[in-house]
């Protein structure tokens, strides 16, 4: 059985127990079809490997009956951290070309990058959102969850084309109504809605579901004559840390994960195989020998990090149901027909030392927070996922969010547009995610903005004929914390810290980037390498001396510095 048909004959499976969807992909003889409804979803830090139809063990039903009725993407990246990578989303220009090169806050604490343009923070005047397009198109335009990407008013999502809005402004913050903030330099996190900044939110808020109700109020507040065609934007802040879920989910995955890291990873790169989603003789990177393995945990160790996967996959799963609720509010109210639905994530998962090694953190946040084990995922808790399960959940990619590896940025992304993408459908198309801002415009017919051209380049006739079209294309470059990377087809080249050097990787054999191949192909190299060179040239890139990531552990400290200390 060959990779695709596996691929397929499990997402098959997967369907009798979710929610089907009905697809028509013949389309010649249909009547003309009105402007379509798009609802873009992103998920914040989830990995590769985290949704069931990816080889999870977290049931995620919706997600696969979304992936089921539609494409499903297995060569998607997103940038490797959060400002970034919305930047690129909603630009579909690279992340330097709109000031966002960094996290401006990682930004801000490097001399070398004071005044350059490619890490202000700043998108330059002359490049708007896309959902400004939307706007102006006649579409009706609304957000909910997440922004980040500016404070001040010409950043803020109205300046951005939506016309209503409720979001958070910050990175991350408590997913109850505390709103407790990431750092004690930003203790509070800040909401607005309707452009007025929240005094107190809601006592029974948690952050999914409060999002999607959101999502159908703003659809519920429509005049009933109001016929123009909706863009949603819902950007979920699961699973981002900390990780918390209501009450009744706390012990939903009790148990689940007392086997370790190793196990489930093991349990979870099986099933990508099964999927044709890796090849059967992979190699897999190894954990990092400063992680140690799950027999060295005591036993008191052992508990909590288990107690950590238990409450990201409660978030996945509980984010996997509001979904649930969304669908079929769209099926009940005859929208869903006519919808594009984009799932994908902004980066991939968090496996940085954050308790332990971001701002203060160490010393605030048992002072501000009940960190005891009986209250961990509740309110008033700061969990946060940890290093091995991030292993995990990149599956049998390397690295995680921040870094270039796989594991940072090739993350899961699913297309559903009944009647116009195939269902049942999976694409090995190189894609970035700065390709949906176009690739959204095409499907819709929505003209582009006069005043720039767009880096990303519309994927719509490979979604419509999967498989049977070339990648839409040629290369992707990519550089955050001074970490970089290429991709071409199945090249990957990636700059490797600790032998100060370009490493290729052939990624259709070799997803975990365990074998460099300089040596057999030099001109493939020299190629990618110039690439990389134009790339950041064109878009303001500083190439550093450094790897500048944050909350990074000691050992990678010295592997990753010009000079070690």
């Amino acid at each position: 059985m060959t990779a695709a048909r596996r691929f397929q004959t499990k997402l098959l499976l997967l369907a009798l127990c979710a929610a089907t969807v009905a697809c028509d992909s013949n389309t010649s003889n249909v009547p003309q079809r009105p402007a379509p409804n798009v609802l873009l979803i992103l998920a914040d830090d989830l990995g590769f490997s985290d949704l069931g139809a990816y080889g999870s063990e977290i049931p995620t039903p919706n997600f696969d009956a979304l992936a089921q009725s539609g494409t499903l993407l297995t060569n998607f990246y997103a940038n490797a951290t959060c400002a970034p990578s919305r930047s690129m989303l909603l630009s579909g220009m690279d992340s330097h070309a709109v000031g966002f090169g960094f996290n401006p806050s990682a930004a801000s604490r490097l001399p070398i990058l004071r005044g350059e343009a490619g890490y202000s923070g700043d998108w330059p005047a002359h490049i708007n959102s896309f959902v400004s397009q939307f706007s102006e198109a006649g579409y009706y335009t609304f957000m909910a969850g997440k922004w980040h990407q500016g404070a001040a008013e010409i950043a803020t999502p109205y300046a951005r084309g939506f016309q209503k809005a409720f979001y958070l402004q910050d990175g991350g913050a408590s997913h109850f109504a505390d709103a407790a903030g990431q750092t004690s330099t930003a203790p509070v996190a800040t909401y607005y809605d309707e452009g007025t900044q929240v005094s107190a939110l809601p006592e029974n808020f948690y952050s999914s579901e409060f999002y999607v109700n959101k999502v159908m109020d703003y659809l519920d507040q429509r005049e009933s004559d109001d016929a123009r065609p909706f863009f949603g934007y819902l950007a979920f802040t699961a699973p981002h840390w900390p990780l918390q879920v209501p009450d009744a989910w706390l012990d939903r995955f009790a148990g689940v994960y007392d086997e370790g890291w190793e196990t489930i990873r093991a349990n979870r790169i099986e099933s990508a195989k099964v999927l044709g989603l890796i090849p059967e003789d992979a190699s897999i990177p190894p954990f990092p020998a400063a992680l140690g393995s799950w027999s060295d945990l005591d036993a008191e160790q052992r508990q909590k990090e288990a107690r950590r996967m238990e409450l990201y996959a409660a978030m996945i799963a509980y984010m996997d149901a509001q979904l649930g609720r969304l669908v079929a509010y769209l099926k009940a109210t005859g929208e869903y027909d006519n919808t594009l639905i984009v799932f994908l994530s902004d980066n991939g998962p968090e496996g940085n030392n954050i308790e332990f090694g971001l701002a203060n953190n160490r010393e605030w946040l048992p002072e501000r927070f009940d960190q005891s084990f009986e209250n961990m995922g509740r309110r008033n808790s700061y969990v946060t996922f940890s290093r091995g399960w991030a292993h995990v959940s990149a599956s049998a990619f390397s690295q995680y969010k921040s870094f270039l590896g796989e594991g940072g940025v090739r993350v899961p992304a699913i297309f559903s547009y009944p009647g116009q993408i195939q269902g049942n459908g999976y694409s090995q198309a190189l894609m970035s995610i700065m390709d949906i801002a176009p690739t959204l415009m095409t499907f819709a017919d929505v003209p582009a903005n006069p005043g720039f051209t767009m880096q990303g380049r519309s994927a719509a006739e490979q979604l419509q004929n999967a498989g049977d079209n070339p990648t839409a294309r040629p290369y992707l470059a990519m550089e955050t914390y001074g970490n970089k990377a290429v991709w071409s087809d199945r090249w990957k080249l990636l700059w490797d810290w600790p032998s100060r050097d370009w490493h290729l990787y052939d990624l259709f054999e070799d997803p975990g980037e365990t074998r460099d191949l300089s040596a057999m192909y030099p001109v493939q190299r020299a190629e990618m390498m110039q690439v990389f060179e134009d790339f950041a040239e064109s878009n303001g890139v500083v190439v550093l001396d450094d790897e500048v990531g944050y909350a990074r552990y000691p050992d990678q400290v010295e592997a990753f510095s010009a000079t070690p200390r």
